[in-house]
C-alpha cells in the first residue's frame, strides 16, 4: 500500500527558530507531487476523473458524520524533512517517515491535512495490499480493539480492517497509545501509490476511527512549544520540502505570515477541516467567482481536495493537485478566460478547457485583503490530447457541500502554509 520508489532522507534535525520560538524542533523531509499528464504531456483523464470520484466520497464521508462527534516525550517543537517522489519532471508526492510498535517498525506515509486518521496496513493484510506492512504480531504495545475501520471510494477501490492502539513516532516526538486503522484488507488499486500508510492532520471531529488524531494528542500533552505545524513543499524534485511540528522556520518564506482564522460556520459549527473563509478566485484582478470556504489540503495528487490514497504508479507520473471549486463559481471563471471551454464531453464534467496558447492574466485566491497567486505552470493540466491546442484547466467544478472549496499542492507548493491550532487560524508567506 502506497509504495514510493524514490529513497526517504530523513533529517531529525534540532534548530531554533523565530518568531515561534523553542527549545528543540525536528523537521520531516518530504517530497513534490505532479502533473496530470501522461509522460507525451498530453492530460490524463483517466488519472483526473479517479480522483475527482475519490474526492467526492472522501468529503461526502466528511458530511455523513456532520449530519451524524497518554504520556509523550518531551521535545519543544519538531522539524522533520519529506521526500519528494519526483518522475519524468514531475512532483509525485510529499512524503515521510513513522514509525510504530515496540520495537519500533518504520512505515511511509502521506501527511494529510484534509484527513483525520492515522491508517497503516498490517502483516496479513489480503488482496492487492503493499509490501511495506506493519507487523503487529512483533509489537509488545499493539492492541487491537473491536471497532471495525472501513474506507471505500466512488471507484470502487477501498480498505478495511480494524481500530487499534500502539506507540507511534514521528520524528521523535512519539504517542504511546495512539488509534489508528490497522488494514486488513484492500481492493480495486487501493493501496497502489508510492507510500505505505497516511498520517491525517485534520479535527477529530473528522476522524473514521473516532481515536484523537496525532497532532492533536501532541497539543494535548504539552510536548510542543506551540499549537501549530507548517509546510514548506519545494518543486521539481529539489530537496528542502519539510513538515515542522511546535514552529514557523523562516528560513523557508519571504515576507511576514498573513493568518486568516478557521471557519466553522460552513461545517455546523464544528470543525472538521483546516478551512478558512475566501472571497473566491479573481482573473486579471477581477472579481471572477463567488465567495467560499477554502480548505487547505495537502494529501491531493492533483489542486484539489486531497486524495490521500493515491493512485497507480503508472498513472500517477505527472498528477498535479487540482483546485475544486463549486460548479457554478468554475463555470463563472472560465468565462473570463478567452477561449474556455466546458470540457464535459471531451474530459468530464466539472472540466474546461482553454487555448494552450493563451497567455493567462493572473489567478489569484482571495484571502482577507490579500492575493496569493495560482502558478500559470501549475494551471495547466497539459492539452487535452497530443497534439490538441486546447489544454485543460487545474481548476474545477465538484459541488463537494457547504460551500466548501479543496486547495490543493498545487496552490500549497507556491505558498508557506502554517496550521495554527492553538489560535485557530491558517497563515501563508511566499515561498522561498
Amino acid at each position: 500500500m502506497f509504495r514510493l520508489s524514490a529513497a526517504i532522507v530523513v533529517l531529525f534535525t534540532l534548530v531554533t527558530s523565530s518568531p515561534v520560538t523553542g527549545s528543540k524542533s525536528i523537521v520531516i523531509s518530504l517530497p513534490p507531487r505532479s502533473v496530470l499528464r501522461h509522460p507525451n504531456g498530453a492530460f490524463n483523464s483517466d488519472v483526473a476523473l479517479k480522483d475527482q470520484l475519490r474526492i467526492r466520497h472522501k468529503y461526502a464521508s466528511s458530511r455523513k458524520r456532520m449530519t451524524s462527534g497518554a504520556l509523550l516525550n518531551r521535545h519543544g517543537s519538531s522539524n522533520e524533512p519529506l521526500e519528494d517522489d519526483y518522475d519524468d519532471g514531475v512532483d509525485l508526492l510529499y512524503y515521510g517517515p513513522l514509525s510504530i510498535g515496540t520495537p519500533p517498525q518504520a512505515q511511509e506515509v502521506d501527511f494529510d491535512t484534509g484527513s483525520s486518521d492515522l491508517v497503516i496496513p498490517l502483516t496479513g493484510c489480503e488482496s492487492e495490499c503493499s509490501t511495506s506492512l506493519f507487523d503487529h504480531t512483533k509489537s509488545r504495545t499493539y492492541k487491537p480493539t473491536s471497532r471495525i475501520f472501513n474506507i471505500t471510494y466512488a471507484d470502487k477501490s477501498g480498505a478495511g480492517g480494524v481500530v487499534a492502539t500502539d506507540r507511534v513516532t514521528v520524528a521523535g516526538l512519539t504517542v504511546p497509545k495512539q488509534g489508528f486503522g490497522g488494514i486488513t484488507v484492500e481492493y480495486g488499486g487501493f493501496g497502489s501509490g508510492p507510500n505505505s500508510g497516511l498520517l491525517g492532520l485534520g479535527f477529530p471531529a473528522n476522524a473514521e476511527s473516532g481515536k484523537r488524531p496525532f497532532f492533536f494528542r501532541l497539543c494535548d500533552s504539552g510536548v510542543l512549544d506551540h499549537k501549530l505545524f507548517a509546510f514548506y513543499l519545494s518543486r521539481d524534485g529539489a530537496k528542502g520540502s519539510e513538515l515542522s511540528f511546535g514552529k514557523v522556520d523562516t528560513s523557508k518564506y519571504t515576507g511576514s505570515v498573513n493568518y486568516y482564522p478557521l471557519d466553522s460556520e460552513s461545517t455546523g459549527g464544528t470543525q472538521y477541516y483546516w478551512n478558512a473563509l475566501s472571497g473566491g478566485f479573481l482573473y486579471d484582478g477581477g472579481k471572477a467567482t463567488g465567495g467560499f470556504s477554502a480548505v487547505f489540503d495537502t494529501g491531493t495528487t492533483l489542486v484539489s481536495p486531497s486524495v490521500p490514497f493515491v493512485l497507480q504508479r503508472e498513472d500517477f507520473l505527472n498528477a498535479n493537485s487540482q483546485i475544486y471549486i463549486p460548479t457554478g463559481d468554475a463555470e463563472a471563471l472560465y468565462k473570463r478566460i478567452p477561449g474556455s471551454r466546458d470540457a464535459t464531453d471531451t474530459v468530464g464534467a466539472g472540466f474546461y478547457s482553454y487555448p494552450c496558447s493563451e497567455n493567462l492574466a493572473p489567478i489569484t485566491l482571495e484571502l482577507g485583503n490579500e492575493q496569493y497567486a495560482v502558478s500559470p505552470l501549475d494551471f495547466n493540466l497539459g492539452p487535452i490530447e497530443q497534439g490538441s491546442s486546447q489544454c485543460v484547466g487545474g481548476i474545477i467544478g465538484e459541488d463537494i457541500g457547504n460551500n466548501l472549496a479543496i486547495i490543493g499542492d498545487e496552490w500549497l507548493s507556491n505558498w508557506y502554509a502554517v496550521f495554527d491550532l492553538g489560535n485557530s487560524a491558517v497563515g501563508f508567506a511566499k515561498s522561498i
